[in-house]
């Protein structure tokens, strides 16, 4: 079996895991728009893809695929999940299993204020949202709403533009310079996070919680296994209300209304690593997936108090410059290392 991390950057750690799931039975290959990819070092292949906002970007994957004989291809960043949502069936026709779940669960995903609607419709804790500065005036008025709030890019990642606004003229200016806006109440509490899975028939498999220590960059750095019923119990619900493919990677605060829902994403996050320490392997998962193999639920089995702490790793690639565009590359599977 070969299977495609694309978009593999700097998780070496995903690479790790998926190869010990595979033993030696198939190779796993990185992709990835720049050379200097810090987890190429660990893959077996190496190839270098084009920009995701490329037009043709998820056309050139595919052929690639095919060429190169994938049979798995597991997407980590947010860009790529709508592009190749809208394209999976293809990647199927051709026996490529894509990770991805479908467009509109990407979309609801993607979409911070469509994630606040699908907590709404779903009975799920969200924090007041808003879209106008009109309707944020409202409830201030009428006290549904308390300095400060928060505005951010409704298809913003990786904590960027978000700006904490104690003032109207703070609103006003944050709106103006924030991409897609829309406004939110600031919850204060404990941060919490989910990795979830379900099988390919969207059934829920797998729900793990932790608590967050720490961020870095708008990813889980430091973080504890958490073993609740009722957070268990909200995960559960968010899967069987969400019709997901594979991996998810959830957000919540925990203030005096108990949790809320702040952002979910359909693929591996950057705390997975803790659920995997307890015994997670969302690798293994995807690949008996892959074999069509079914699959056991296992939601809740697992340890609390097990604790993930990340830390940087100097490394020295070597033929950086031998790394080929998928253009390039010889296809036929010839399994050439870059």
């Amino acid at each position: 079996m070969r299977i495609l991390l694309s978009s593999v950057g700097r998780r070496g750690y995903l690479v790790k895991y998926f190869k010990e799931a595979l033993g030696t039975d198939g190779e796993v290959w990185g992709g990835d728009h720049s050379t200097y990819a810090p987890a190429f070092h660990y893959c077996d292949n190496r190839v270098l893809l084009p920009k995701v906002t490329e037009a043709d970007y998820a056309h050139q994957l595919l052929q690639f695929c095919r060429t190169s004989h994938i049979d798995m291809v597991v997407p980590l960043i947010d860009p790529e999940l709508e592009v190749l949502a809208a394209y999976r069936h293809r990647f199927y026709d051709a026996g490529i299993m894509v990770v991805v779940s479908p467009l509109q669960t990407v979309q609801i995903a993607f979409d911070k204020y469509l994630t606040y609607e699908f907590g709404n419709d779903h009975g799920i804790g969200v924090p007041v949202t808003v879209l106008s500065i009109k309707e944020a005036k409202q409830l201030l008025d009428c006290g549904e709403l308390q300095w400060p709030l928060v505005v951010k890019h409704r298809k913003g990642s990786a904590s960027q533009h978000i700006y904490y606004c104690r003032k109207i003229s703070q609103l006003r200016f944050a709106f103006e310079q924030c991409p897609m806006p829309m406004i939110q109440e600031f919850l204060q509490g404990a941060e919490y996070g989910y990795d979830i899975f379900s099988d390919q028939n969207c059934r829920p498999i797998s729900v793990f919680c932790k608590r967050k220590l720490a961020m870095r960059a708008g990813e889980t750095d430091k973080a504890v296994s958490v073993n609740d019923q009722s957070m268990i119990g909200l995960g559960l619900k968010i899967a069987e209300a969400l019709k997901l493919y594979g991996p998810l990677d959830v957000d919540v605060i925990v203030d005096g209304d108990g949790p809320k829902l702040l952002e979910m994403n359909p693929r591996f996050g950057g705390g997975y690593p803790c659920s995997h320490l307890c015994g997670g392997n969302f690798p293994a998962k995807l690949i008996a997936m892959c074999r069509n193999e079914t699959l056991t639920p296992d939601i809740g089995s697992y340890p609390a108090g097990v604790c993930m702490l990340k830390q940087d790793e100097i490394i020295s690639p070597d033929n950086v410059e031998g790394i080929h565009p998928i253009s390039d590359w010889p296809g036929e599977g010839s399994g050439r290392r870059a």
